[in-house]
């Protein structure tokens, strides 16, 4: 039986925390090959734009890399869709160098791009995303007694942004599953470059629970090491973006209560700059 090859796929850009730069002294992130940061986001026009990411490799062991870039979009389940170029896709506009290297343990490796469009960028979003695939090494082999191979591939989102800027999203309300445990906010995007909803859940003992106006601040409290009284769980809404153009429902799912009773959901977000609250009852 050959070795096994598994491909790990993280599509940080899309699901990870947005990082502001990719300077030399970002710590790694978790895991044995790291990408900083996790998504770019840039102003693009007749200019060239020039920016870097940075690859940390924390394995013991050297690792061969290629690099490719791509246009992308999202499917109806919120997967990242590769699609052909056109000329107002970033993809097309952008040098990357070098686009294949080796990383050697410890090290890291910084990835430089420029955003060079010959033609006239049309206002709003246009997409690219980079991969940063793991090559098998040279001289590997087939052999059954050697161990499972584990390869990976990571993704980064490239934004680039065109004047006019226009953000033109709408949520009807979160809603809550009550089976599932899970919010959804369905939104509809007719602005010209994506939207994400940002904002925090929390979960409390509904004869604790602070009072929708009280709940900032006792979850920075808790950030703080000073656990708020009645605080089950709290954590991020789902980031995942929503595209120009389309409309999708976004869902977080909650943590399980471990015991039994009557609990108080409250919902805080951002969707572009309308502030969205909600709670929820829930008796488990």
């Amino acid at each position: 039986m050959k070795k096994l090859q598994l491909l790990f796929l993280a599509i940080l850009v899309l699901f990870g925390t947005l990082l502001s730069s990719a300077n030399a002294e970002e710590a790694p992130p978790p895991g044995q090959i790291g990408v900083a940061p996790s998504m770019l986001e840039l102003s693009i026009g007749s200019k060239p734009v020039n920016e870097s990411l940075r690859l940390f490799n924390l394995k013991k062991t050297p690792t061969k890399v290629s690099v490719e870039v791509y246009n992308w979009t999202l499917d109806e389940n919120n997967e990242v869709k590769l699609i052909p170029p056109d000329e107002q896709s970033l993809d097309q506009w952008m040098l990357v160098n070098p686009m294949s290297f080796v990383l050697e343990p410890g090290k890291s490796q910084v990835i430089r791009l420029s955003v060079r469009p010959p033609v006239k960028p049309a206002p709003g979003e246009h997409r690219a995303i980079i991969y940063f695939t793991e090559e098998p090494a040279e001289g590997s082999s087939e052999d059954e007694d050697k161990p499972v191979e584990i390869m990976f591939k990571l993704g980064v989102g490239i934004y680039g942004y065109a004047d006019e800027i226009k953000r033109a999203s709408s949520m009807p309300a979160f809603r809550f599953d009550n089976k599932a445990l899970e919010i959804k906010a369905p939104i509809t995007n007719k602005g010209n470059v994506h939207t994400r909803l940002r904002g925090t859940y929390s979960i409390w003992n509904k004869a604790q629970f602070p009072g929708l106006s009280n709940v900032e601040k006792a979850l920075k409290d808790n950030e703080d090491g000073k656990a708020p009284a009645g605080l089950v769980a709290s954590g991020q809404l789902n980031q995942t973006p929503v595209l120009p153009g389309h409309t999708r429902t976004i869902v977080t799912e909650l943590p399980q209560p471990k015991k039994p009773g009557s609990y108080v959901i409250a919902v805080s977000g951002v969707l572009d700059d309308k502030k969205i609250q909600k709670t929820f009852a829930v008796s488990r």
